[in-house]
């Protein structure tokens, strides 16, 4: 990953992400939709306030995504165009946007390129394109380190050796009469049907939920709608759940057929999870924020980080509003189109990133990237079951109103909760680098349990 694209991206995303809730605020302010009232059950805000941060977050997001394929290397998966084209031998190559820059040159231009890579040929060729220029040239690999490039009527060999690119004679020797150049580059963000996917999911499951909060949807309905729409996704992505990551008897779990079911479960979970924390101002946001940091740490400088620093600048842009920086008659909330997404995007990327075949961190300790959220919701479940309320009815016994009940103020009530998700990120980092899966999962389940025991105190000290 290249840090100043990143920042620049960051930066694009925060600044698109503000110009969009404040532009949706005001749009659902004049034609008085999406708009919050309050009451004297549960939600205790003073006036009527936009459920626009969602739609706001998921289109900077969507704005910060485009920006990046003009900044970064971006590397085009076939499986993308074999979505748009029925004919195998049209689209059957992977597709390069690399830029690049000749370190010991006295042009310090950086040339934009697109790389076509043949991958139906043994002999591995590519069709390389200067940006905006139509003429191509062809290079064939003759061997691990030979190529043989053709440009017009010019047919030139090169070697590439310790990183250098060496121009070859006729006899393919080392031309020593020319100069070697070493290419600056970076790995390439790939675009594959996952992404393009998650896109689209995600604009449907928005919809969705943009017509809850207008209407009204009975918690049967999301459940099942949100069943429904994560068993589409791993049809047409084939990801999901297959290793939990713990071991018996020195033997990996593995899911096989189940892990779809599982999976669907655990994503809907989270889903809901990320739903019913919010709320409180800045809540949801700042457990996404946590969680999303934990990637970025876990991940290193990979170039899949770009996704989570652009979903991090619209998160910041929304919290300039949510949390009144413009001042608190410019309040907007998440709304359940925003959680509700956000806790896709997290649960997603939760699989994604320790996948098979990404590995970035053992499945297990997924869950502490979502400590407070997933345990709040089970213990909230368990005591509404225990009560014989409905598991979805809206009530007071969330973690954070207990505390403001207790008399804490809500800024304190975020900043402790915000420092706790943080504690909780950081174990599960340790837990990644020094315990060993099956341990990090009864630290969880301990942990866990500690959760529900403090909250049965406050109650009981009511």
């Amino acid at each position: 990953m290249d840090i100043s694209i990143a920042v620049v991206v960051f930066l694009l995303t925060i600044f698109g992400s503000i110009s969009l809730n404040g532009l949706l605020r005001n749009i659902a302010r004049e034609k008085n939709w999406l708009i919050d009232i309050p009451n004297r059950s549960r939600k205790f805000h003073h006036r009527p306030t936009p459920l626009t941060g969602g739609i706001a977050i998921q289109f900077s997001m969507i704005l910060g995504f485009l920006s990046l394929l003009f900044l970064a290397d971006v590397k085009l998966e076939k499986e993308v165009f074999d979505l748009f084209s029925s004919n195998a031998e049209t689209v059957d190559r992977t597709v390069y946007k690399k830029s690049l820059r000749l370190e010991e040159s006295d042009q310090q231009t950086v040339f934009d390129l697109l790389v076509f890579e043949n991958e139906n040929n043994i002999s591995s060729d590519y069709e390389v394109r200067l940006d905006g220029i139509d003429n191509s040239i062809q290079i064939k690999k003759i061997d691990e380190v030979t190529f043989r490039v053709t440009n017009g009527n010019e047919v030139s060999n090169y070697i590439i050796r310790n990183g250098e690119v060496i121009l070859l004679d006729e006899e393919n020797n080392i031309d020593n009469l020319t100069n070697s150049f070493i290419f600056e580059t970076n790995n390439s963000f790939e675009i594959n049907n996952f992404i393009l996917f998650f896109i689209l999911f995600g604009l449907v499951l928005q919809i969705f939920t943009l017509f809850d909060d207008a209407r009204g949807i009975s918690a049967k309905y999301r459940i099942l709608f949100h069943i429904v729409i994560n068993f589409f996704f791993i049809m047409v992505t084939g990801i999901y759940i297959d290793e939990i990551g713990i071991t018996i008897n020195d033997q990996v779990i593995t899911l096989g057929a189940w892990g779809i079911p599982f999976t669907i479960f655990c994503v809907t979970g989270i889903i809901n999870a990320f739903n019913m924390i919010d709320g409180l101002n800045g809540l949801c946001a700042a457990m996404i924020c946590s969680a999303l940091v934990g990637f970025i740490i876990l991940t290193g400088l990979d170039v899949i980080n770009y996704a989570f620093i652009i979903t991090l600048g619209a998160l910041f842009g929304f919290l300039m509003y949510n949390l009144g920086a413009f001042g608190v008659k410019r309040r907007v909330f998440l709304g359940d189109n925003g959680s509700s997404f956000l806790g896709f995007f997290i649960a997603w990327s939760c699989i994604y990133l320790s996948s098979s075949d990404n590995n970035f961190f053992n499945p297990v300790n997924a869950l502490w990237l979502v400590f407070i959220p997933l345990c709040d919701c089970i213990y909230v479940i368990f005591d509404r079951l225990s009560r014989k309320q409905k598991i979805f009815s809206a009530e007071r016994n969330h973690l954070h109103h207990l505390l403001i009940e207790k008399g804490l103020s809500a800024s304190n009530v975020l900043s402790l909760m915000a420092i706790l998700s943080i504690s909780m990120m950081a174990l599960g980092l340790y837990a990644e680098y020094y315990l060993n899966s099956n341990l990090s999962l009864y630290l969880f389940i301990l942990l866990g349990l500690s959760y529900f025991i403090f909250n049965r105190l406050l109650l009981k000290n009511d």
